[in-house]
């Protein structure tokens, strides 16, 4: 196979994104003006499907984010030893086999052929240098989930063992989620970790054409896929629309073909317009409050968390911001994972009467008011301020006096990371992991005891345990406890397990991931 130049790369991105300006609008001036000749093409360069997203990618480096809406759209530029398939299970990608040998040790063998996007062979040495560094790294932000692997162990070029510090039941979900992508290494060696970034090449279905941050990415097929031609499209735009009206308005117009994170209160708009409809789908998020627990703030007080958790409705919640489709949740665990505590589940607590009684009890009164700072994001997420606003008006209705703190993404983004905040964080997390540990590893006193300080020594010793048992049984009964116990203890303050809409044109067969992933080889025209 002939290896691709970089030069080659510049002279097909260039074509694409002239085609592209020329069919979906160029950003004026000369830019526009020079797109106009690649109109005349645009029915020869096949099919082109256009998404538009809420949020942007934020880097290509994926183990440096935690962003779903970043590994969303690198799942098609990269690939994975083990993969989801549709319904979450865990499949071989990559791998052509893979099995435990002993407690610590996994052994592989890849496919034959599978080669990166600029040609280079894509091999057990590939392997090592990105999941030794993910692993040995703790200055990258995914290090804490991949910190069990102690070395990956070359045999050849196609068969390696991945060795552990102890026995890592999770092992294949681990590797089957985000950050687990496999890079090039001699490609990085040769461009450096910046000309990656400014041009990432991958191993996936498509492949790097073009980055205008804040307004789209642009990807092409890549003809010497490993697994073949699977995709329809020749060509995939993620477009970033953070403005709802605007993306919504591209969406009912036929702007774009999908568009993510459509709010409630415009579902039924999308679903009566002629050329779209609304596809629901349930995700792995629950939305939540981060509840500091260290001893100079006032949620240090077990009886001020529980009177925080009975102040808020989470139904009113739920009706306000998802359409009253979510479900109330008092655990982070989803069904389908395994360790779900099902009593937790569909529902939760919520007692003004019982707030001013426990507020009470902890010394607190109308003389003696309940003061406390809770900091949210601002434009980062779907009504994020406003639900952030509701909350506080819970909050104070029962007697509490709240310093709302609204932040712009990056400074949120820098609290929640460094342990910046004080009494209530709100926030929402996902579980691409698809395992309990992911989740409540939270609970462990050495996860972020600036900004979480909860610290039960029963549970660090369920959590440990756990993250070592081989027996899937036992392993589940001990996350069950962590549940139970979390429950009571008020860590997190749950709010509603979130499910997310998109507008998907008439002509397009899509049915949404659990995971969020935009898997292009599995979205169709009818």
């Amino acid at each position: 196979m002939k290896k691709r130049s970089l030069s080659r790369w510049g002279t097909r991105a260039s074509a694409i994104a002239l085609l592209l300006l020329a069919a979906c609008g160029g950003q004026g001036g000369a830019n526009e003006s020079a797109s106009e000749p690649a109109a005349a093409g645009a029915a020869e360069s096949g099919e082109v499907l256009t998404i538009a997203l809420s949020q942007d990618v934020d880097t290509f480096d994926t183990h440096n984010t935690t962003a779903i809406s970043t590994e969303a759209v690198m799942v098609n530029l990269q690939s994975y030893l083990l993969k989801r398939d549709h319904d979450s299970k865990v499949q071989p990608h990559l791998a052509e086999s893979y099995e435990s040998v002993d407690d610590v040790t996994w052994a592989f063998a890849l496919k034959e052929g599978i080669t990166f996007h600029n040609g280079d062979p894509l091999t057990s040495e590939d392997v090592k240098f990105s999941l030794e560094r993910v692993a040995l790294d703790n200055k990258l932000v995914q290090h804490q989930n991949y910190k069990t692997i102690k070395e990956v162990e070359i045999i050849d070029e196609t068969r390696f063992n991945i060795i552990t510090n102890g026995p890592d039941p999770v092992l294949p979900y681990r590797i089957a989620r985000e950050a687990s992508g496999i890079f090039p290494k001699k490609y990085i060696e040769e461009v450096g970790w910046e000309g990656y970034l400014k041009h990432p090449v991958g191993s996936g279905p498509y492949e790097f054409v073009e980055w205008r941050k804040g307004d789209r990415l642009v990807l092409s097929k890549y003809d010497d896929y490993f697994a073949g031609d699977v995709a329809q499209w020749d060509t995939v735009v993620f477009r970033t629309i953070i403005e709802n009206s605007t993306r919504i308005g591209e969406a009912l117009t036929g702007g774009v073909d999908i568009a993510s994170n459509i709010p409630p209160t415009d579902l039924e708009r999308v679903e009566n317009n002629d050329g779209t409809t609304i596809v629901p789908n349930d995700t792995t998020t629950v939305m939540m409050l981060m509840v500091n627990q260290n001893p100079e703030f006032k949620t240090s007080d077990p009886k001020v968390r529980e009177a925080i958790d009975y102040a808020i409705d989470k139904q009113a919640l739920i009706d306000k911001f998802t359409d009253g489709t979510a479900a109330p949740t008092r655990t982070r665990i989803v069904p389908g994972v395994p360790g779900f505590e099902e009593s937790l589940y569909n529902t939760s607590r919520y007692d003004p009467e019982r707030t001013r009684q426990l507020l009470e009890e902890a010394g607190y009164g109308e003389g003696n008011p309940l003061e406390i700072t809770y900091t949210a994001s601002q434009g980062r997420s779907y009504a994020d301020s406003e639900m952030a606003q509701m909350i506080t008006g819970m909050l104070e209705a029962a007697g509490i006096k709240v310093n709302l703190q609204l932040l712009e993404a990056s400074q949120y983004v820098d609290v929640r990371t460094n342990g910046k905040n004080a009494e209530l964080l709100g926030t929402g997390w996902n579980n691409t992991m698809f395992d309990p540990s992911l989740a409540l590893i939270h609970f462990h006193s050495t996860y972020n005891p600036k900004g979480f300080g909860y610290n039960n020594p029963l549970v660090d010793e369920l959590l440990d345990r756990a993250a070592v048992n081989m027996n899937p049984e036992e392993r589940a009964e001990q996350y069950k406890e962590v549940q139970r116990i979390a429950a009571e203890e008020l860590p997190y303050i749950y709010l509603y397990r979130s499910n997310e809409y998109y507008s998907v044109g008439d002509d397009i067969e899509f049915t949404p991931r659990v995971d969020s992933m935009f898997y292009v080889e599995e979205i169709k025209s009818k």
